[in-house]
């Protein structure tokens, strides 16, 4: 991409670029915020949950070519989580059934590498307008954050509803919402401690009270708060989680 568009009257939102690719990253942000959209980049699929754990985009392009989890995995996920989202597909896969593939996984659109500029910027305008239309989410549960009450024992979604925890469940979460991104199995052995989790067990003890945690937060299925695994890491929280002691 070697050319920029100004369009002053561009709709103004947020875009997220997935590629590994740092050049054509940057190429293509200065293209989309020239049009007038804020701009945010990722490497690689824990950097992209991690960024929209913080904010959610309007509008994802996503390279399928990636280090670690590939593209047709985060596309799924953002799909099943964030079902608002308009994921543009831009990798250089040209095989139909790649293309096939993508929009199966549920992309919206499915461009092949060179793009022209032109051709992206109508793109994300028209699934911009759709977003703005459909207006899946309410304000309300964009601005609202997700709440772990400790004394009470409760997680609060933004649309009010409850989850009674047990107190290691709730430990877990509090720990989790206290790390900045991914959470390590050392962080939760050291802080769960006192619940019976130390760092002379397996930490298949720790898996099974995620697992079991994951089957109470499938109340909460389709509202995006989710603990993923980063693999041979620890764990991740999807959404920011706002902790009250009292």
């Amino acid at each position: 991409m070697k050319t920029l568009i100004s369009n002053v009257d561009a709709p103004m939102g947020e875009i997220m670029v997935v590629d590994d690719n740092l050049r054509l990253s940057h190429e293509l942000a200065l293209v989309l915020e020239a049009a007038g959209w804020s701009v945010r980049c990722a490497d690689d699929g824990e950097s992209l949950r991690a960024q929209v754990a913080q904010m959610v985009p309007a509008i994802v392009v996503l390279d399928l070519n990636l280090p670690g989890e590939d593209g047709i995995s985060l596309c799924e996920w953002l799909r099943r989580t964030y079902p608002q989202i308009g994921i543009v597909m831009l990798t250089a896969r040209v095989m139909g059934i790649d293309r096939t593939e993508g929009y199966v996984a549920g992309a919206d659109i499915y461009l092949t590498k060179p793009t022209r500029p032109e051709e992206l910027l109508a793109v994300v305008r028209n699934l911009l307008r759709r977003s703005q239309v459909a207006a899946p989410i309410s304000e309300q549960s964009q601005t609202l954050p997700w709440t772990l009450h400790v004394k009470a024992l409760r997680l609060l979604s933004p649309q009010s509803d409850m989850l009674s925890l047990t107190p290691s469940e709730c430990v877990l979460l509090q720990t989790l919402a206290s790390a900045n991104g991914v959470c390590t199995y050392v962080q939760l052995f050291d802080r769960m401690g006192s619940e019976g989790l130390n760092d002379n067990m397996d930490k298949a003890r720790l898996e099974v009270l995620v697992s079991r945690l994951r089957r109470k937060l499938a109340t909460f299925e389709g509202q995006g708060f989710e603990i993923k695994t980063a693999h041979g890491k620890g764990y991740v929280l999807t959404c920011p989680l706002a902790v009250k002691a009292t």
